[in-house]
């Protein structure tokens, strides 16, 4: 999560052209990265971004308190994307998602496994451990109350625990080098 100062965020409210595009650059790499984790591809991804990017220059004059902004963005983000799946889910059917269309820096293992998860457990799973952020944050951006969100969580992570138990028995284990190391 790349931190926006909180007077680039002022300054593009007040409508100039060229903060509001100095706040779009500076939102773009979390924009993107939330988009690809829950539309699961990189150029639908890259069209969602670009969609709530546009709708962030049309209305952030109508943001109420900069310290929202986060909130807000990602708001309009988790909406454009689940929108984009509904729309591709009415013109193809549902399809895996290729290892190809994976970003390659995360374990294939954990997309497969986010990729089996309903949206309702997906979206909060990426909020919180892609995004970092809290369950009253999650609350807020998907607007359903906070006792939710950690609800969703439990149930993501029994989902998740069976099907990454490899992965999170290893991390457990001493490992080698640390338990020889003088």
């Amino acid at each position: 999560m790349i931190p926006i100062p909180v007077d680039l965020i002022e300054s593009a409210k007040g409508g100039e052209t060229e903060y509001v595009e100095r706040l779009v650059i500076a939102i773009w790499p979390d924009a993107y990265r939330l988009a690809l984790a829950i539309v699961g591809d990189r150029q639908g991804a890259e069209d969602v971004a670009q969609e709530a990017c546009i709708i962030l220059y049309r209305t952030i004059g109508s943001l109420r308190s900069t310290e929202a902004f986060r909130s807000w963005f990602y708001r309009i983000v988790v909406r454009e994307a689940s929108e984009h799946k509904r729309r591709r889910s009415r013109l193809e059917p549902v399809l895996a998602v290729a290892s190809e269309n994976v970003d390659q820096t995360a374990s294939i293992d954990i997309w497969r496994a986010l990729s089996g998860l309903p949206d309702h457990l997906r979206d909060v799973v990426v909020l919180r451990y892609f995004e970092d952020l809290s369950s009253r944050e999650i609350a807020s951006i998907l607007r359903i109350p906070d006792g939710t969100v950690r609800f969703r969580l439990m149930i993501a992570r029994r989902r998740l625990r069976p099907l990454l138990g490899e992965a999170t028995d290893t991390a457990t284990q001493p490992n080698e080098v640390t338990t020889h190391a003088v």
